[in-house]
């Protein structure tokens, strides 16, 4: 990762000296990664190369190369990238290559950076961790102590069909109603916004007395749920921000309630 934030600024002040100054840090790393990205392969002893697709993905249907991407970030090192879901504009090119042939068409190249830098386990390992400790149910039934020995949570879910339907209502919530600050080393544009100029208070520890200094944030990230962080309805046609809709008239407004006083109430408020 050291070697890969050294390159990336070191691309970054040559790109600049020959673009300019008004190329964001975005752009340049898509350029920097387009132009490292190579094809991925498992090698075996014998030198004889393998594919790094599972056998559900080995079939015509589906595009053979994967792609070896240079960002070293997110704590994912040394990320393989396939692509069995993509545009037809790029899918029919990609899918005359073998799994061992080099991507050399510039606009396919740009276009599978594009999306190997977004491809990432995070958003995975976030939500269920914050599943875990935030609803009881799903948390694991048993577990082994050192003093108390084995135990279990009361309330856990042991009906697998419960469990999936609190689950759908739990991430509906989490990806569409719940907004979060996230800027990362992979975070799209929009996801910040600039800070204005001016002077913020500090107090001095153990007084009363504050001191004026400059602010020294000149971004700050936007407080956007992970659908709108996808483009889901980022902004109104005024261009002003859309607020998160009222969850009780999506999760709590089922077909059982329509035309009843219930429904009514939900509607009303």
């Amino acid at each position: 990762m050291a070697r890969f934030t050294e390159g990336l600024e070191a691309f970054k002040e040559r790109a600049r000296a020959k673009l300019g100054d008004d190329i964001s840090d975005r752009e340049l790393l898509e350029h920097y990664c387009t132009k490292r990205m190579s094809t991925a392969c498992i090698e075996g002893r014998n030198g004889t190369k393998y594919s790094h697709a599972i056998p559900n993905f080995q079939s015509r249907q589906f595009p053979q190369v994967w792609i070896k991407t240079p960002a070293q970030y997110f704590g994912e090192t040394q990320k393989v990238v396939g692509f069995p879901v993509l545009r037809k504009k790029y899918r029919d090119p990609l899918k005359k290559l073998a799994f061992d042939q080099k991507v050399h068409d510039p606009e396919l190249r740009a276009a599978l950076t594009r999306r190997a830098l977004k491809a990432t386990i995070q958003p995975v390992s976030t939500f269920m961790s914050s599943l875990r400790h935030r609803t009881s149910p799903s948390k694991r039934a048993g577990g082994k102590g050192a003093r108390t020995g084995p135990a279990y949570i009361n309330g856990a879910v042991f009906n697998p069909a419960v469990l999936m339907a609190f689950l759908n209502i739990f991430r509906i919530y989490y990806n569409w109603f719940e907004p979060r600050q996230y800027k990362g080393p992979g975070a799209a544009a929009g996801s910040e916004s600039p800070v204005p100029a001016g002077m913020s208070s500090i107090r001095i520890p153990g007084t009363k007395e504050t001191l004026e200094i400059p602010k020294m944030a000149t971004t700050t990230p936007v407080m956007l749920t992970p659908a709108m962080r996808l483009g889901a309805d980022p902004e109104k046609s005024n261009g002003q921000p859309r607020k998160a809709p009222d969850p009780r008239r999506v999760l709590y407004r089922p077909w059982l309630y329509h035309g009843t006083p219930l429904w009514r109430k939900f509607e009303d408020r």
